[in-house]
C-alpha cells in the first residue's frame, strides 16, 4: 500500500515527509537530493557524492535501472546492509536478492520512483514493531540518459536477524510517496517564505532615518 503526501495548506511538504522518516542522518540526505535538484526534478548523479554523508554511508545503497527497465543492479552496498543480507549486493541485481513475491513490488515502486519521479519512503513492519526497516529512495539521472535509485535505510535490530537465513522482506510492507516536482516547489516556497522573514525583520530591526 503507498499513501500519498500532497501540497496542503498548513505543514510544508518537507517537514511531512522528514516527520516520517525521523532519522537525521536519513533527514540531511533529503536536503542532499533537494540541493542537487535544481531545476528539475531529476539530480545528475555525478553531482551526488555519498562521502558527504560519512555516518550515514554504511547504511547507503545504490542501484541502477537496467537498459529494458526490467531490472536493477546494485552499484553501492554499505556494510551495515552487508551485515543484514549476510553478503555484499554490489553488482547483484534486485532481481538475485529480492524473494519472488516480494520482487514484483519493489521493482514497481523503483520504477514509479525514477519515471514518476517520487521521493518513496518504504516502511516493513511487524506485528510487534512500528518498523523493522525503513528505506528512503531518490530518484536521479546520469548524463547518459541512465536511472538511479539512491537511498539508505534504517533497520531495527531487535526485529532483524542478519544470522536467521532469511533476508529482511518477510514481513508486510507499505510506503510514504511524495512527487518530485511538488517537493521541490514546496521546499522553495519555505526558503522564500524564510528569506522575506529574515528582510522584514531585518527592516524592522533598522533605525529609521
Amino acid at each position: 500500500m503507498i499513501r500519498f503526501l500532497k501540497p496542503a495548506g498548513g505543514r510544508p511538504l518537507v517537514s511531512r515527509l522528514k516527520a516520517e522518516i525521523a532519522d537525521p542522518e536519513i533527514e540531511r540526505l533529503v536536503d542532499t537530493w533537494l540541493r542537487l535538484a535544481g531545476d528539475g526534478p531529476l539530480p545528475d548523479k555525478s553531482g551526488f557524492d555519498p562521502l558527504e554523508h560519512p555516518r550515514l554511508l554504511p547504511r547507503m545503497w545504490i542501484y541502477q535501472l537496467t537498459d529494458d527497465r526490467r531490472d536493477f543492479i546494485c552499484r553501492l552496498c554499505g556494510e551495515e546492509i552487508r551485515h543484514v543480507w549476510g553478503r555484499s549486493t554490489k553488482g547483484v541485481a534486485l532481481s538475485q536478492i529480492a524473494t519472488p513475491e516480494n520482487l514484483r513490488t519493489n521493482l514497481q515502486r523503483w520504477l514509479y520512483c525514477v519515471s514518476a519521479p517520487a521521493v518513496l519512503l518504504g516502511r516493513s513492519s511487524s506485528e510487534s514493531a512500528r518498523f523493522v526497516v525503513k528505506r528512503l529512495s531518490l530518484p536521479f539521472r546520469d548524463r547518459e540518459g541512465g536511472y538511479y535509485v539512491v537511498g539508505a535505510s534504517r533497520y531495527d535490530f531487535n526485529e532483524v536477524d542478519p544470522f536467521d537465513g532469511s533476508p529482511p522482506y518477510r514481513h508486510s510492507q507499505s510506503a510514504v510517496a511524495v512527487r518530485a516536482f511538488d517537493l521541490i516547489a514546496d521546499a522553495r516556497l519555505v526558503d522564500a517564505q524564510a528569506i522575506i522573514s529574515s528582510r522584514t525583520c531585518a527592516a524592522q530591526a533598522s533605525p529609521s532615518a
